[in-house]
Parts: structure tokens; C-alpha cells; sequence
């Protein structure tokens, strides 16, 4: 192999490097279709068909995520359950009924929206407020270490693949190939 056929290999497989992390939140998100065990209510009905009319697609009929909490060494297991997951253009939403026109506790609603949001590794939260016949759009935005980490890893991949091109140009402009 010619050298410059390595240089052509490294800048392939860096690429490809680039695209998985990039794309790698994305299918971390998608989760597989599974059937429903129970089909959605009434009220959750009523908010689907509003969301289908603004072109929203369902993902998900009644998510449960398996959690186990250990207390003093006796585990106790239970589902977190939600009502529904929907998506359009990539971003994926839970959609969370909210009974009441005025929430009692809005630091415990605000909490159980951000535990929703992580749980369920969605953009945001649509809440419907069933009094008001209104849907509100959340969405939280916090910094985490692994993103950060993330993002480094992204900039010396795109460092090393900027460097490799700027190799490679050395050598085909000295060699008279260009």
C-alpha cells in the first residue's frame, strides 16, 4: 500500500468516528416499538389527537422503566410508568396529564417533569392541563460531565482529522499529484 492509500484509510475511519459520536445521542434515544399493554384512556386520547393534528407521530403508549431501590440492603422494586411518547423531526416528547387547574406544588411538579425527562431520555415534556384544555410545551437544559467529555472527544477527532487532511495535502502538492 501507498501511503497516501493509509492517509485515505485514517481519514474514512475518522470520519465514520465522527458520524457514530455525533449520531450516537440519537439512537441512544430510539427505542424499540413494543406493543401496549393497555390502550390509551380517554383523556390521553383527547391529547393525542391534538398532537396528531400538529404532526406528531406516537412512539410510545404507557413507557415503565424497571427501577430498583435498595434501602438498608432490602431492595424494592416498582415501574415508573408515563402516559405516552410522541416525536416529530427527531426530538421526542412524554406527554404527562396534569389533573387540576392549578397545580398545588409546582417545585414537586417542576421535579417530577425533570425525573420524567431524564428518565424517559426525551427533549421535553408536553404537559396538558385537563381543567384548562391546555398543552404546554417543557424543556430543561443542564450541563453534564459526560457531554462535556463528549464534546472534547468530538473537537480532538475533528483536530486529528483536520491535521490528516492538511498532511495529506502536503504530500500530494509535493509529490506534483496536484
Amino acid at each position: 500500500m501507498r501511503p497516501q492509500d493509509y492517509l485515505w484509510l485514517l481519514l474514512l475511519s475518522g470520519s465514520y468516528l465522527l458520524f457514530f459520536l455525533l449520531n450516537r445521542k440519537r439512537r441512544k434515544r430510539a427505542k424499540p416499538s413494543r406493543p401496549a399493554d393497555r390502550p390509551l384512556t380517554r383523556r390521553e386520547q383527547k391529547i393525542w389527537h391534538k398532537l396528531q393534528a400538529a404532526g406528531y407521530r406516537l412512539d410510545e403508549i404507557h413507557p415503565s422503566i424497571p427501577v430498583t431501590m435498595t434501602v438498608d440492603g432490602k431492595k424494592k422494586s416498582f415501574n415508573y410508568e408515563g402516559n405516552f411518547v410522541v416525536s416529530k423531526g427527531g426530538e421526542s416528547f412524554l406527554v404527562k396529564l396534569i389533573k387540576g387547574d392549578n397545580p398545588l406544588t409546582w417545585t414537586m411538579l417542576r421535579r417530577e417533569l425533570l425525573l420524567d425527562c431524564l428518565f424517559f431520555q426525551t427533549d421535553g415534556v408536553f404537559c396538558y392541563y385537563e381543567e384548562r384544555g391546555q398543552l404546554e410545551e417543557v424543556r430543561f437544559a443542564y450541563r453534564s460531565e459526560q457531554g462535556g467529555k463528549q464534546r472534547l472527544l468530538l473537537k480532538a477527532a475533528l483536530f486529528l482529522l483536520i491535521i490528516m487532511g492538511i498532511i495529506f495535502l502536503g504530500y500530494l502538492l509535493r509529490d506534483g499529484l496536484f
